[in-house]
C-alpha cells in the first residue's frame, strides 16, 4: 500500500517538473561554454610537451605571443561564435 501511494506521488511529481519545463523559453537559458579566443601552443624546440606561446584559435596565419594577455588582447584574432 506504501509503495503504490510513493508511486503516485513520484509520478505527480514527474508531470509537475515536465509543465515547468515546458514553460521555459530556449532564449532564456544562457550558454555555459565558454570558448578561448587564444591556445596553448608549442613554438620552439625546447620539449614535446612544453607550449611556450598563445596563437589565434581561429586564424592561424596570425603571430603568436608569449602572454595570453597578449593574445587575447590582439584585434586581429577573432572570438569564435557558435550558431546553434
Amino acid at each position: 500500500m506504501i509503495s503504490k501511494t510513493i508511486f503516485v506521488c513520484i509520478f505527480v511529481f514527474s508531470f509537475f517538473a515536465l509543465h515547468q519545463c515546458n514553460q521555459m523559453d530556449v532564449g532564456e537559458i544562457e550558454s555555459k561554454l565558454v570558448i578561448p579566443k587564444c591556445i596553448h601552443r608549442r613554438c620552439s624546440d625546447q620539449g614535446f610537451f612544453q607550449r611556450d606561446c598563445w596563437c589565434c584559435m581561429k586564424d592561424r596565419t596570425l603571430p603568436c605571443f608569449k602572454e595570453q594577455i597578449d593574445c587575447d588582447s590582439d584585434r586581429r584574432c577573432p572570438p569564435i561564435q557558435l550558431r546553434l
